[in-house]
């Protein structure tokens, strides 16, 4: 069994920081391979770090000093540990005692990049993360979680960044989130798709449980949030998705698409596009500078094909 390191990233998590470590310590107690547990604390001014260092001695903390994001963060926690496998843990997520046990063996698998869990919202009913997939609909590219019924492990489009597990090695080999702050996840798993043919699967037995955006609300309105993910579903799609068919689509619906969005009253369309223009340059600058220069080994299509959802709705 492949050994395994859990990076929870912490900002003033002090509310919830406890129960998210006492569910992972339990979770590693079942796991036959031992591992680690690492908190990346992004400078909380909260009491979080002494909680940690008086209730968790046994976790290694590591205290950037300053909040340098949820991308940075989580990749100098996946530089910095040691297990062949690397879960990523919100600190508002918490992981069921056999957590471990379905999803590490999928690692055996020298293809598999990520393994997404379960993940439900607080009320333990309503579905946060799990089989994702991808829609491309009127020329906009559009990440969809299946509500079926999956019973047992399927291929999906991405991992979760609050609760998936990665191939450590492979990780560091593509470069790693980039600063994208919301679908930095989805961009990590479609470029393992995309450049290499790592495969991500999801795994419905293992379970975990996220209060999602407990950090990000303390600092975003609603608004800017819906805002944010405008502007990176642009920036994705004009940097990932390269099958002439999809930008061709995109292109010409583009005109139509600004006009009806905002039309509608719903303005986060037009915003984001006009956000995005002006980050573009600087977001493919970071792309050029962190992710590997190689030939493609799936199209666009093979990896809609590959991750679509061919199972009927339960009844």
């Amino acid at each position: 069994m492949k050994s395994v390191s859990l990076v929870v990233l912490n900002w003033n998590g002090e509310k919830v920081i406890s129960r998210c470590l006492k569910d992972i310590f339990k979770a590693l107690e079942n796991s036959p391979g031992g591992g680690e547990v690492l908190v990346v604390d992004n400078g909380s001014t909260d009491q979080s770090i002494s909680l940690i260092e008086r209730d968790f001695p046994q976790a290694r903390l590591i205290k950037l000093g300053k909040n340098i994001g949820f991308s940075e963060g989580n990749n100098i926690g996946v530089l910095e540990s040691k297990g062949d496998i690397v879960v990523l843990v919100n600190n508002d997520a918490y992981l069921h005692p056999d957590f471990l046990v379905y999803i590490l063996p999928h690692f055996e698998d020298a293809q598999v990049f990520s393994v997404n869990p379960k993940m439900y919202k607080l009320d333990g009913t309503t579905l946060a993360s799990g089989k994702t997939e991808f829609l491309f609909h009127r020329g906009i590219f559009k990440p969809k979680i299946s509500r079926n019924n999956h019973s047992s492990p399927v291929p999906c489009l991405f991992a979760s960044g609050g609760g998936g597990a990665f191939d450590r090695k492979k990780y560091l080999e593509l470069g790693g989130l980039l600063d994208f702050l919301y679908w930095e996840d989805l961009e990590l798993g479609y470029r393992a798709w995309k450049l290499k043919g790592w495969k991500t699967i999801y795994e419905p037995r293992s379970l975990a449980y996220h209060d999602h955006g407990t950090s990000f609300k303390k600092v975003f309105s609603k608004r800017a949030l819906k805002e944010m993910l405008s502007k990176n579903r642009f920036l994705f799609q004009w940097y990932a998705l390269s099958d002439p068919l999809f930008v061709i689509q995109h292109l010409c619906s583009l005109p139509f698409n600004l006009i009806y969005y905002s039309l509608r009253g719903d303005v986060d369309y037009p915003i984001g596009f006009i956000q995005a223009l002006f980050k573009w340059r600087r977001f493919k600058r970071e792309v050029d500078r962190s992710v590997p220069n190689v030939k493609a080994k799936l199209r666009d299509q093979d990896i809609l094909e590959i991750v679509r959802d061919e199972k009927k709705e339960s009844a």
